[in-house]
């Protein structure tokens, strides 16, 4: 479950001939050129005080719409306020592949929503509802890093769209803070759990 865990997976097929030629599966696809800022997103505006709980929030209900998406425009959509919602500096910071700043977080970014895709589902559209099941764990200083630096992990449970029971999961989303707001550096799930507490 830690990043270098995915980083291979990020990694297999990128390089291109020569090294640093471009990726050509990119070659139809928008690659954004991701900066970190102040962002509002269904009615939630994430700045240097939201929490981390907010930015999980409006990042699970991207990738809901990203998922269910009716339009190339919609999912596109859906796929901007993710790269918003990106840890770009710190991501790109992790780039040992020999492709470009914006290749590279377009590869991570991208596998967000298949990731976890099948209990879209479960993902709360209100902020109320989402705040409730949302659980933080305690922020902690990245080593290394600035001390005003940290990184956390937000945990929910979400059920199987089937209803199988043995398939209920916590799934984790990573942050961490990036020139002050706290953003997503990846996600995935608990796989020592099933239920949060256990």
């Amino acid at each position: 479950m830690t990043w270098m865990v995915l980083l291979p997976v990020v990694g297999v097929g990128l390089v291109g001939w020569g090294g640093c030629s471009r990726d050509v599966r990119l070659a139809d696809r928008k690659i954004r050129s991701v900066t970190v800022g102040t962002i509002t997103h269904y009615g939630t505006t994430l700045d240097r005080d939201a929490s981390p709980e907010q930015v999980t929030y409006v990042l699970l209900r991207a990738i809901r719409d990203d998922f269910l998406a009716q339009t190339d425009d919609a999912r596109e959509a859906a796929l901007d306020k993710q790269f918003d919602l990106c840890a770009a500096n710190v991501v790109a910071g992790r780039n040992r592949l020999q492709i470009s700043r914006d290749e590279f977080i377009h590869n991570v970014v991208y596998r967000w929503t298949p990731t976890v895709s099948h209990y879209v589902h479960d993902f709360e559209t209100e902020w109320e509802k989402a705040r409730k099941r949302l659980v933080l764990s305690a922020p902690r200083t990245v080593k290394g890093s600035d001390s005003d630096s940290r990184e956390c992990e937000v945990f929910m449970e979400v059920d199987d769209p089937e209803g199988d029971p043995s398939a209920r999961v916590v799934m984790v989303v990573y942050l961490t803070q990036d020139d002050g707001y706290w953003r997503v550096l990846h996600l995935g799930f608990d796989p020592r759990s099933r239920k949060i507490g256990n």
